[in-house]
């Protein structure tokens, strides 16, 4: 077995499905997420898809451009990182910026 790691949390929806799911304990709604969308939008700029999402507490801002050249930025306070990456769709753009978050994130934790 795997030890969970992290804060738990649980929303209305996520608690009704898990308890019709489930077997044993009912569920409710607790805790703050781990993860949510901020915005899906045009970019002010040039009116390329733009999302926002908060990662435990990190703004994780992601720009697709047409020729796939899309860029990346984490915004953690008086710190942030932008990157540069290839994508094929705003689909791949998210994953892909959600693997160089992790791998960012993973990074950090090791030198600490």
């Amino acid at each position: 077995m795997t030890a969970f790691i992290g804060h738990h949390y649980i929303s209305d929806e996520g608690a009704n499905v898990l308890n019709v799911m489930r077997i044993g304990s009912r569920l409710s709604a607790k805790g703050a997420e781990p993860i949510s969308i901020l915005a899906r939008v045009p970019s002010d700029e040039c009116g390329c898809p733009e999302e926002l999402w908060r990662i435990d507490g990190l703004d994780l801002l992601f720009h697709f451009e047409e020729d796939g050249q899309s860029e990346a930025f984490i915004f953690a306070g008086d710190w942030e990182m932008e990157t540069t990456l290839q994508a094929r769709s705003l689909d791949d753009l998210r994953a892909k910026a959600f693997q160089w978050f992790a791998d960012i994130m993973d990074t950090a934790e090791e030198s600490e």
